[in-house]
């Protein structure tokens, strides 16, 4: 069976990881070969293995470039590909009609979070709602996503994010690394994310603020960057900014996240709804306890008073309260963490995760197939 996955990218995102890892899973079945089609051309991206997938950088001049219907047919012809697997509304867009006139089965991915608030002139959902007839299945990486885009229950699918174990391997020396970011407090409370307005820094801040008000023992980490990041920094007073510290965009986030003691995350749900978080889920395999906005599919991973806490959003008071609950009581943290971790390792395991798309591929292809031989 030939794959061909279709994306816009393929930077540093939780996106584009899930594809190469899907793609180091699928390789292990000696009946798949994959590829991978790039429609945007970036210098930074991640590397894949040229024994896993074939990469065609496709060239787009603009965003609405129609020639790229017929590049993409051609290379669906040409290589004779069983499954297009789009990973986005734009991919969906070119992906539908050129996997319908090449007798391909499609695959559409453009699901990957959940917004509370969706309307009918939202960019992705419009380009969603025209390629969900168009398509033999809908994924998602959340349940929470499939109802937010209304997707019919006969057309959608979940299957959640993989994670790889050896991203957690090969760590930083917690010592060595403490001293470099200069931390001397024993409890560090840290949030990854991008410093955008999806993303509730101020309420983190917030939240940091009171602690360093009431105890000494605690330093802040927030790992990102983004158009939001000067505004943050400088609603921090003066006296707290030594212990709430901003560290920018880092290549070695999985060693930063294995100082934090407890591991937040926070979203602006007026604005967005995670799907599942990759920066959650690290913090999980990590063995971390986790407080986070109860949104989107979140509450999929995030299991209320098992392996972390779930706050409304917005919410300092609550907030602040959970994570100190979490620093005061060691051997519940300890509790959340080790459940966290068993959690990743099971459902979200990079096996379930390879076993799902297989299986998927497999039906859809085989139907398309019998659909051929009847016509």
């Amino acid at each position: 069976m030939r794959i061909l996955h279709l994306t816009d990218r393929l930077g540093r995102g939780g996106k584009e990881r899930q594809i190469v890892e899907l793609l180091r899973g699928l390789f292990a079945h000696r009946d798949i070969k994959s590829f991978v089609a790039v429609m945007d051309e970036e210098t930074v991206r991640y590397d894949i293995d040229r024994d896993h997938a074939q990469v065609i950088q496709l060239v787009r001049r603009g965003k609405r470039d129609l020639r790229l219907f017929r590049s993409l047919y051609e290379l669906v012809s040409n290589l004779k590909i069983d499954v297009v697997h789009s990973w986005s509304s734009m991919c969906s867009i070119y992906a539908a009609p050129v996997a319908r006139l090449c007798g391909a089965a499609f695959v559409n991915g453009f699901v990957r979070d959940a917004p509370p608030h969706l309307a009918l002139w939202n960019k992705q959902y419009f380009s969603g709602k025209l390629t969900i007839p168009f398509s033999d299945i809908v994924v998602a990486n959340s349940r929470a996503g499939l109802a937010a885009y209304h997707i019919p229950e006969r057309k959608g699918l979940c299957i959640y994010n993989g994670f790889n174990p050896e991203r957690v391997s090969n760590l930083t020396d917690e010592a060595e690394l403490r001293s470099i970011l200069g931390v001397t407090t024993p409890h560090i409370v840290g949030m990854v994310a991008n410093f955008a307005p999806r993303k509730d820094y101020a309420t983190f801040v917030e939240m940091a603020c009171r602690i360093c008000h009431l105890r000494h023992d605690v330093t802040f980490l927030a790992v990102g960057a983004g158009e939001t990041l000067q505004r943050v920094r400088d609603s921090v007073p003066p006296e707290h900014s030594p212990r709430i510290k901003f560290l920018g965009e880092r290549n070695d986030v999985e060693s930063i996240a294995n100082l934090f003691t407890v591991g937040v995350l926070v979203t602006n749900s007026r604005l967005h709804g995670e799907g599942i978080s990759n920066a959650i889920t690290e913090c999980m395999a990590l063995g971390k306890p986790i407080v986070a906005t109860n949104e989107g599919g979140t509450p999929e991973l995030v299991l209320d008073g098992h392996t972390g806490f779930l706050v409304p959003s917005h919410d300092a008071g609550i907030l602040t309260d959970r994570v100190l609950r979490l620093l005061d009581d060691r051997k519940l943290a300890n509790e959340f963490g080790r459940e966290a971790r068993r959690r990743i390792e099971t459902t979200f395991s990079l096996d379930a995760m390879t076993n799902a798309y297989l299986g998927l591929y497999r039906r859809v292809a085989d139907r398309r197939a019998r659909a051929t031989l009847s016509d």
